[in-house]
């Protein structure tokens, strides 16, 4: 009985074939063209959804992380924009964190306290996507706030948050005496 239902299918799976051979090849210009045209698709629906998960995630970071940000000081760096902003200024600080970690609050909440004794804006990039990209790349502890401040493009110092003593009283004089703030402003 299961043989003769084997036998049964191959022969529906032959004659099915045959006939879609056939079609195809009475109609060659219309089956080339609903394939380059089927092909045209699914090429434009990759495009679009590569291109697309770039926009969700930059529209989902600059909407749950930015919006919640105490002072202009902290200027949001664009999602997977980090590198060419870092190469394109003379100095420039970046601040690396997990946004939802409780040393960025602190971080946050000290810069909005002392925000008037701050000599330098910094940028802020959260880490939400690619960590261990980024990790890979700056040399990062994810679970770490870490300030990196890069002169032409290339690194030139760096802090963790965790590494300050008292760091309500000393997180800002840290990020103030940093070599970098002065070119920062003969670039403006």
């Amino acid at each position: 009985m299961i043989s003769r239902l084997v036998k049964k299918t191959k022969n529906r799976l032959k004659s099915t074939w045959s006939s879609f051979a056939d079609a195809i090849y009475a109609n060659k210009k219309k089956s080339i063209a609903s394939v380059l045209i089927a092909l045209l698709v699914v090429v434009g629906l990759t495009f679009l959804a590569l291109t697309m998960n770039t926009k969700i995630r930059t529209a989902q970071i600059n909407n749950l992380v930015y919006e919640e940000l105490p002072t202009e000081k902290i200027v949001p760096l664009s999602y997977r924009q980090q590198d060419a902003v870092i190469n394109e200024k003379n100095a420039i600080s970046v601040m690396f964190a997990k946004p939802n970690q409780s040393n960025t609050s602190q971080v946050l909440n000290i810069v909005d306290q002392k925000n008037n004794e701050l000599n330098r804006n910094f940028y802020y990039y959260p880490i939400v996507y690619q960590e261990n990209e980024i990790v890979d790349r700056y040399e990062i502890d994810p679970n770490e706030v870490t300030f990196v401040f890069f002169q032409n493009g290339t690194e030139k110092n760096r802090f963790t948050f965790s590494s300050i003593d008292e760091p309500e009283k000393n997180f800002i004089p840290e990020l103030n005496r940093l070599p970098m703030w002065n070119i920062e402003a003969q670039e403006n």
